[in-house]
């Protein structure tokens, strides 16, 4: 059950995200707005995984 839920809802979540794309003949202004900041979105995460990630190993 948990491969089948792993690959159809990333699929389902795409699927949406396209649709809407499709039908804006764009991106819409919410996703827009976002996506101006996802690169320090992305940036943090990417700092925080690691750093969680390098505390997991020590501490293992």
């Amino acid at each position: 059950m948990n491969p089948f839920l792993a690959l159809i809802v990333p699929l389902l979540i795409l699927g949406f995200v396209y649709i809407l794309i499709i039908e804006n003949k764009g991106l819409p202004q919410w996703m827009e707005q976002l996506s101006d900041n996802s690169g320090t979105i992305w940036t943090y995460g990417v700092i925080t995984i690691t750093v969680l990630s390098i505390l997991k190993y020590v501490s293992g």
